[in-house]
């Protein structure tokens, strides 16, 4: 009989096919995968909400299981409520002044180089180079503010319809895993999926609760820092921060920069101010990112920086801005599901920042 094992070539071929083939569809129906996306995390916080509020303390438990879901979609609720009306009030007028701000940005930026140029600070070649660097940063922060309005109006116009599909899957959780108990085999193979689901599904929803809440701790803490310096549309700034910090390395980077340059460039703002503010911004993100957010996340999630930067061009070409939020979310939470299993433990272990990945909850089934 012929032997009709696959390869390490083959099978690597075969994972290329695929990837592509992936990327392909999620590229054509962006559209339409975005907001269901979207809606598979919001099940996950909703989920996440309703078990915190079903186990919470003194009525917590005496409280039905539907009614602590109605609570929970209160919650999420108030908060993409919240959400729209920032965008609302904050996006348009922004973007609509933007040739304003980028006009002083442009000024105090060329008056900087002259100073350079006049003190002889630095070879001619050199402010040369930075000229060029200038202005074609210049060129990109009108287009980088249309994008980022694009993706959030996008976002807030897709509420119904990422609502519906968030209810939908919640009511649909209890009938997948049936299907999928009868699609596992005997009592022993359906109790190990149902477990390694469940485990995987735990381990997801943990990264992104405790990421949510320390975004939100970051948030809440940059909204004092820039209302207490005046800096106007310090609700959207904010929002910006809150968004970007699911970007690791580069997320905050960008959110504190941008804030940092429309105070330099704003009104009433000023050099000093925006020394000010980046001192407060970047001590409240090292607090959480580099204090407690990896006492509590720990290091079995960590993703390697280079994972980090390929998914972030790979989601940001498919997607956009919009793809650039969801990137490692969606890394974390394949690394996790290839961690489970022993096939596809070393993909796992190469995404990884350290090697040291979560171990595998029922070996039977990951061997598998």
């Amino acid at each position: 009989m012929a032997d009709t094992r696959i390869g390490g070539a083959e099978r690597a071929f075969y994972a290329l096919a695929l990837a592509v083939l992936i990327g392909f569809v999620a590229w054509v129906g962006r559209n339409v995968i975005i907001p269901v996306v979207v809606a598979g995390f919001l099940s996950f916080f909703i989920y996440t909400l309703k078990e915190t509020i079903r186990k919470g303390p003194l009525i917590g438990r005496f409280l039905p299981h539907w009614f602590c879901f109605v609570l929970a979609f209160a919650a999420i609720g108030l908060f993409f409520v919240f959400i729209v009306d920032i965008v609302r009030d904050n996006v348009e007028t922004l973007i609509r002044r933007a040739p304003d701000y980028e006009a002083r940005l442009a000024a105090l930026t060329r008056d900087g180089i002259e100073v350079v140029r006049r003190l002889g600070a630095l070879p001619e070649d050199i402010i040369s180079g930075v000229e060029e660097l200038r202005s074609r940063a210049l060129s990109t922060i009108r287009p980088i503010l249309a994008e980022v309005g694009s993706a959030l109006r996008s976002i807030t116009a897709n509420v119904i319809t990422i609502f519906l599909y968030t209810v939908f899957m919640l009511l649909e959780r209890g009938r997948i895993f049936r299907k999928i108990n009868i699609l596992s085999g005997g009592a022993r193979g359906r109790r190990a999926v149902n477990d390694t689901i469940g485990d995987i599904g735990a381990m997801v929803r943990g990264y992104i609760t405790i990421k949510t809440v320390m975004n939100l701790a970051v948030a809440a803490i940059s909204y004092v820092i820039l209302r207490s310096l005046g800096v106007e549309f310090a609700g959207f700034w904010t929002l910006l921060i809150f968004l970007l910090n699911y970007i690791p390395i580069v997320g905050s980077i960008a959110a504190v920069t941008a804030t940092v340059l429309f105070i330099l460039v704003q009104p009433g703002g000023g050099l000093n101010t925006a020394i000010l503010a980046l001192a407060l911004l970047v001590a409240a993100e090292q607090a959480m990112s580099s204090g407690l957010e990896p006492r509590l996340m720990g290091k079995s999630l960590n993703l390697s920086p280079l994972v980090i930067l390929l998914s972030l061009s790979v989601w940001g070409t498919l997607w956009g801005f919009a793809g650039a939020l969801l990137a490692v979310p969606i890394t974390v939470t394949l690394m996790i599901i290839l961690s489970q299993f022993e096939p596809t433990r070393p993909v796992a272990v190469l995404m990884s920042s350290s090697g040291k990945i979560a171990d595998i909850r029922h070996p039977a089934l990951g061997s598998s």
